[in-house]
């Protein structure tokens, strides 16, 4: 029987920022896709997706050249064959997770790093594999193949693990040693289009980026401060400003972020105002905050939660409460009370 799984994760800082070559803060949490399977002596993949009741059988002599848009478990065993890796038995396999689906915690994501350490431990069982590479894999797998919109902080952050600040320009990153007290997710059962909403705000920002640098040749988004904006916005048109304005000011958030989470003293009621900062953001300039959910988050605050914030694409799904151990279970209520279909604590790993 050969085992894997991957975790799913929380973005603290720099949402619809990484698909701009900008820096994230990110953290894996206690929430998984696990995958298991045994031979079966057969020439195919049957995979039993237990969360959905349904079953996948992909044959191993598939040629994997044309493929269905979001098909990564096809597109993961393409990528892998390009280096070489090919499975060459068949395999009985169960795949369940308890991440939240399309809800912004990325299961999708979960999915891939979790199936292709499973790819590679059946079919190159001693070769020792970095965790970058899967990472590098993975990102190949969901976005390049398929040229979505997303960037590259899902794959990197669950490949590799714990709360991390990853500079996406160059893919690396720094190791974090954070308590954030008590984290709690809250999931709306609003259904969200999570490529609709990244290719809108990805084609926003980078169409106002390119404007402003056909006037300012020199201007370089990773070094705006959030003066650029009032100086520069006048060379945009006004349906393009809030785009402009989250890219600076979201990216000035998460700098002061790393700045007090690098401090081995941080202070958890300033990474709170920094998350609040930047659901202000999100919600007012880039509308990716349903009203229900809003309510949802307002329950939580009036319950004790000290920060709230939408995690994921937006649009829907779930979204991050910060409290004290002795409001968990209220905020945690008070969530519930307000429509969401779940509520649960989760720790960073």
């Amino acid at each position: 029987m050969i085992e894997t799984k991957a975790p799913g994760r929380i973005c603290f800082f720099g949402d619809h920022q990484d698909y701009l070559t900008l820096p994230v803060i990110a953290g894996t949490i206690d929430r998984f896709i696990r995958i298991k399977g045994e031979p079966n002596g057969k020439e195919y993949l049957r995979l039993k997706l237990i969360d959905f009741d349904s079953e996948i059988k992909i044959n191993l002599n598939e040629s994997l050249e044309i493929l269905k848009k979001g098909d990564y478990l096809r597109s993961s065993m393409r990528v892998l064959k390009r280096s070489g890796i090919i499975l060459k038995e068949g395999y009985d396999i169960e795949i369940k997770g308890d991440i939240p689906i399309k809800a912004g915690l990325s299961s999708s994501s979960a999915l891939t790093v979790a199936w292709l350490r499973f790819l590679t431990k059946v079919a190159v069982p001693n070769n020792k594999i970095e965790n970058e590479q899967f990472a590098k894999w993975a990102y190949e797998s969901e976005v390049l193949e398929f040229n979505e919109a997303g960037g590259l902080m899902d794959q990197y952050t669950i490949s590799i693990g714990g709360m991390l600040y990853i500079k996406t320009i160059d893919t690396t990153y720094t190791r974090l040693k954070v308590s954030l007290g008590n984290l709690i997710v809250g999931d709306s059962g609003i259904e969200k289009k999570t490529q609709e909403i990244l290719t809108r705000l990805k084609g926003g920002a980078e169409k106002a980026i390119e404007i402003v640098q056909k006037h300012h040749p020199n201007f370089n988004i990773h070094n705006a401060k959030k003066q650029d904006f009032y100086d520069l916005r006048k060379n945009l048109p006004f349906d393009l400003h809030p785009y402009f304005y989250a890219a600076i000011f979201n990216h000035e958030i998460t700098q002061n972020a790393l700045l007090e989470l690098k401090n081995p003293n941080h202070d958890v009621n300033k990474i709170a105002n920094l998350i609040n900062a930047h659901q202000e953001i999100l919600d007012k300039k880039l509308n990716n905050t349903p009203n229900k959910m809003i309510h949802m988050m307002n329950a939580a605050e009036d319950a004790g939660a000290k920060a709230t914030k939408i995690v994921g694409s937006g649009g829907g799904g779930c979204f991050l409460a910060m409290s004290d151990s002795q409001n968990e279970e209220k905020v945690k209520n008070a969530i519930l009370d307000a429509g969401a279909v779940d509520a649960f604590s989760v720790n960073l790993i």
